[in-house]
């Protein structure tokens, strides 16, 4: 039986958890909202500031800046963040949209986001979660 829902407060609580655990990258940081949209709970936004290579701080909602906003369809987000689908793979083909500083996400946060570490975050709470 799954500890938690995809999306829910539960599991962004337990994804802030992991990132925080992250290995220290000095100097990578930058902040990102991730939104999914027709989710079972909804439209589900959060932020995620990065500094030095470690998730500092999770805001659920719409509150707060963020240097880009990456934007996914429910079905897209589980396979990103399940672990099937790359994230360099989901913006070339168009299954993510990034606006705004979209470097930012794309290049700058690549230690993080693209490291085994947060692979390995993800296919811990997939392995948890109810999708």
């Amino acid at each position: 039986m799954a500890e938690f829902s995809f999306l829910s407060e539960e599991w962004i609580g337990a994804l802030a958890d992991g990132g925080g655990a992250l290995p220290e990258r000095a100097g990578v940081g930058g902040v990102v909202r991730f939104v999914m949209t027709s989710t079972p709970h909804g439209k589900v936004q959060f932020r995620l500031v990065v500094v030095d290579g470690r998730i500092s701080e999770v805001l659920v909602g719409r509150d707060g800046e963020a240097e880009a906003t990456v934007t996914w369809k429910y079905a897209d987000a589980v396979a990103q963040f399940s672990g099937e689908l790359d994230a360099d793979v989901a913006f070339m083909t168009g299954r993510c949209k990034v606006e705004d500083a979209y470097a930012r996400y794309v290049f700058d946060l690549r230690p993080v986001f693209g490291s085994a570490e947060w692979g390995d975050l993800l296919a811990d709470l997939a392995g948890r979660s109810d999708f």
